[in-house]
Order: structure tokens, then sequence, then C-alpha cells
């Protein structure tokens, strides 16, 4: 399977329209349903609050910008009438919306909705996660900073279609953000009816995608997918339900998905390798990190000896083949391969990037980092808290990263604390009661920034409170004077990683992949990695 970019998509069974279009429409043909997998309780239906991936796959079949992702590399058309060429230097684009468009409760989708959407998304107010996403935006940098009013940002509707958008820079990825969550379009009236309780159930949403939603609210195990009658591309949704069935356990999943229970399931460590000649069975990169933050709140984990020493006793090659077993493989930094490469060579940026021992398995090494940290802490003993998600991958990764550093680290213990993942990622984002936070990020779209943002000063998604004013220098240049520069680019993404990497700004742990059971009766699936589950062109044969 060809890796491209850090988006893997994956389009299973695109048959022939013979097979897609066998309804008509009698009543009494069954439902078509199928019934998917979810590894975890989603917390929002909010675009703006969004940061689970979980919760994606949800939304994006739900929800529809401007544009969606066709495949790993490429855009199409959504709501957008086409894909646009931007003017002025590549600075500003003008979006025509396609005619009639409608809010599943009849409301006119007008380009007012993105311009309310884009605003409150980037105000400091509604403390969005992913409002970093609209610095290339002219003047979105000065809104979040506080210094600047949110209708300054530069977008406005032209006309009740048009929509005009000018960036502070021009900004080849742009592209990709018009078709991710957070520049989803969002409906006024919707969000001043339910105030707070917008988008905390699915009564208190509405839709402009494939699907809408019914029977979720925050933690709740199972909701459905129900066909969207004001979709204006209605005719090509095939299947009228999909169940969503939150299963936290691998071995329920699979039992689940043999009795015919679940369509579409996904795979975790030694199933994966049993499974690998299953019809049904496909496995792909999913442009991931998974990574450990250390939290600079705590006094032992400012001490770069203590960081390093339990780094150097992960055998992270042990960890992805003899644990995880997916198709995972040993990271090189904080952004995993085939995100970019060097304009100049060629080089993968992962590779050209890696900053020696920073991922390195070295038990002597570091059980003399461990002894000096300990001195200079005046400590002979150290107990550390381990936030992780409560599902198998990262609860089975914690226990390695546990028991390795526990052996090889004397006077160490690390207690696991398994959260529902929606807790956890809270837990993390508050940036307190935990030592360590086992996360994952999946990049949205491909560009270095996806991961880089992680250790800004004062990220949203900064989970340990890492913070380097030359770290941030090289960021912001990346992102500010050097944006049209892909060289130059380039070269300050690799600054900031020897400078985090050398910092051991976080224990990265492995590069993620993704292996999956699916029904070969169901047809017309689409992965991404960012994007979830996608399923407008799904359908089922008999």
């Amino acid at each position: 399977m060809k890796l491209r970019l850090e988006i893997i998509t994956i389009t299973i069974g695109i048959l022939g329209l013979g097979l897609a279009g066998c309804s008509n429409g009698s009543a009494k043909e069954k439902p078509r349903v199928a019934t998917i997998m979810e590894q975890a309780d989603i917390s929002s239906l909010d675009p703006s609050m969004i940061t689970d991936v979980g919760a994606l796959g949800t939304v994006n079949n739900s929800e529809e910008g401007l544009y969606r992702m066709k495949n790993s590399t490429q855009v199409e058309p959504g709501l957008a009438e086409k894909v646009v060429k931007p003017t002025a230097n590549g600075t500003v684009y003008t979006f025509k919306l396609r005619k009639n468009l409608k809010w599943s409760n009849g409301d006119p989708i007008t380009a007012n909705d993105f311009v309310y959407s884009w605003r409150r998304t980037v105000n400091p107010a509604t403390k969005a996660a992913d409002s970093y996403m609209y610095l290339p935006i002219k003047n979105a940098q000065e809104i979040e900073k506080g210094k600047m009013a949110v209708n300054k940002l530069g977008v406005k509707a032209l006309d009740r279609n048009t929509f005009q958008v000018t960036l502070a820079e021009p900004t080849p990825s742009f592209k990709y953000l018009c078709a991710l969550v957070p520049f989803l379009p969002q409906n006024r009236n919707a969000i001043e009816k339910y105030g707070k309780a917008y988008g905390t159930s699915s009564t208190k949403m509405v839709y402009d995608g494939p699907f809408t939603v019914s029977g979720w609210s925050a933690a709740k195990g199972s909701w459905t997918l129900k066909k969207n009658p004001n979709y204006w591309d209605k005719k090509a949704v095939k299947l009228d339900q999909v169940k969503f069935v939150t299963t936290k356990n691998a071995q329920t999943a699979l039992s689940l998905y043999q009795s015919g229970k679940l369509d579409n399931i996904t795979l975790a460590g030694q199933q994966a390798a049993h499974e690998r000649n299953n019809k049904g069975y496909l496995s792909y990169p999913s442009g991931e990190t998974d990574y450990i933050a250390y939290n600079f709140k705590t006094k032992a984990l400012r001490n770069l000896n203590i960081r390093k020493a339990i780094s150097l006793t992960i055998n992270r090659k042990a960890l992805v083949n003899n644990v995880l077993k997916n198709g995972a493989k040993a990271p090189y930094g904080v952004a995993p391969e085939a995100i970019s490469k060097n304009p100049r060579t060629g080089k993968d940026f992962a590779k050209d990037s890696e900053v020696a021992q920073s991922v390195a398995y070295n038990p002597t090494l570091a059980k003399e980092y461990w002894q000096r940290g300990l001195k200079q802490l005046g400590i002979k003993k150290l107990n550390l808290s381990l936030v992780c998600y409560d599902v198998d991958s990262f609860r089975n990764s914690a226990e390695f990263v546990q028991s390795s550093a526990e052996k090889n680290l004397k006077g160490l213990t690390i207690n696991i604390d398994v959260q529902p993942k929606v807790q956890a990622i809270t837990t993390m984002q508050n940036k307190t009661g935990y030592d360590l936070g086992f996360s994952n990020w999946i990049a949205s779209h491909p560009d270095l920034n996806e991961f880089f943002q992680l250790l800004n000063t004062d990220n949203a998604n900064n989970a340990g409170n890492y913070s380097n004013k030359q770290y941030d220098y090289y960021y912001t240049k990346a992102n500010g004077v050097d944006s049209r520069n892909a060289a130059k680019r380039y070269a300050d993404f690799q600054k900031a990683q020897q400078i985090a990497m050398k910092d051991q700004a976080i224990l990265a742990v492995n590069q993620g992949q993704i292996a999956r059971l699916n029904n070969p009766k169901l047809k017309g699936i689409t992965y991404a990695a960012a994007q979830g589950i996608t399923l407008k062109n799904a359908y089922k044969v008999k």
C-alpha cells in the first residue's frame, strides 16, 4: 500500500453504480444500515470544540465545509461550487457556494454562516483548541492574543453565496484547512438557541452533511446517523442509517464483528497479526505520533537528566513489533514519516532531522542520567502518575513504558491512571493532575505545523506546558516571515525539532498505524487519518 503524506485515504470496493443503486424506495425494503465500531466516547459535536478523532468520524459524516478530502493529497468541492485558485499573489480566496443549500432544520446556508463560525472559533473567549489553524488568515494572530477585535478577521460575505478569505501570507496548505472540522460553517440561530448546551447532544445541533445524528449525548455508548434529506448531494448517499457503537474492548469488538453485529472494527495488538489473512483486513498509516507529555509543572520532570533517563529505557522497536503488532513504527522525533520532504534533497523530514539518542534504547546510559538527576534533585525515589486513554493500544503501550522504566531505574514508580478518553484529554488540556500524559496527535493536513504546534508555548494542545524561547522563535518564523519560502520554512522546523528533541520535550513512543476489519459486503468507505471514516459513498451489497 502506497504511503502518501500523512492523510492516508483508502477506499474499499468502489464498484459499479449498478450495485450501489439497487433501491427503488419501496416501503417494503429494509433500511440499508451499517454498524461501525467507535473506540471511545466522544465529547462534543461542536466544530469549534472537537479535539478527539472519534468525534471527527461522526462530524465529518454529518457536516460539510467548503471542501471535502478526495484522497490523500487532493480536495474536492463540498458546499463550494469548485476548488478555487487564489488571487492577490496567493492571499485572497473567493468561494461561491452552491445554490439553495439548507441546514437540517430548513434554514438556508449562506456565506454569513462561514463568517460567523470562523470568527467564533478564532475568538479567544471560545477557547477552541484548534484555533491555531487560523493563523494563516489575516489578523488571526492578533485576535488570538486578544489585541484585535474578532470582526477584524480576514473573512467576509460579499453576498449571500460568496465568501471571501484574505490570508496574512500565501499558504499553499490553506486548501486542506477548508476541508477540516474547525472550518465548518455554523448556524448562528442554533448556537444562540442552545447556548452552552450547543453540541452537547444530537438534538442540540443542526447538520449540513450527508447524515444527521440522533441518539447521541456525551459519554453515550451508541448513536445513529440518518440520511439527511436536506443535503445538497443526497442522491449520492446510499445508506439509510449508520449505527456507531462504542466498543472499548478490542476482543469484544472482534466477537461482535465475527457474529455480524459490527461491520467495521479497529484491531489492536495481537489481533492485527492473527487477522492479517482475513478477507476484510486492511492496514494503513495513520499520520500519527503517539507520545508521552512530560508535565513541566512537576519539579522532577523539569530535570533534563530525569527525562532523558526515562526515554532511554524504552525499546521502541520491541514495543511496535511485540506489543502493538499493527504495523506501527519506531519514531524519529516530533513528526512521523511521510509528512514533509526536504525541498532540496527529497529526504523525509523525520529521518532528515533525527537527533541522536532522543529516541534511542540505552539502559546503561539511562541509569547514568537517572543517578545524576536524582542527585541534582536531592532525592532517592520518585513516584510519577501516568494518565492514558482507556483504549487497548494506549493501555498496552503505557504498561510497556511503566515496566521498562521501573525495571531499569532504581527508585522509580509509575502509577498508571487509565481514564475514559474524553476525561483523559480534558485532564491533559487542563495541564494538571498528572505527571506523564500518554497522548497522540494525528495531523489533519499535510503540514509539519500540525505537530510542532504541540510544543509552542501556551498552545492549548501543549499538554506538558513545555516552553522554550528558541523553539518558539523558529516555530514563529516558519509560520511567519519564512512561510513563503519552502526551503527556509523546512529549515526552521528542522531547528525546532533539534531543540525539542535535545530538550526531550516529549517522549516520542511510536508512529501510528491502523488495522481494521471491514465486512466485505460494505463497500465505498473512505479513510483519512484525521477525518475518521467517511461514509457518504458507502453502500452494502447482498
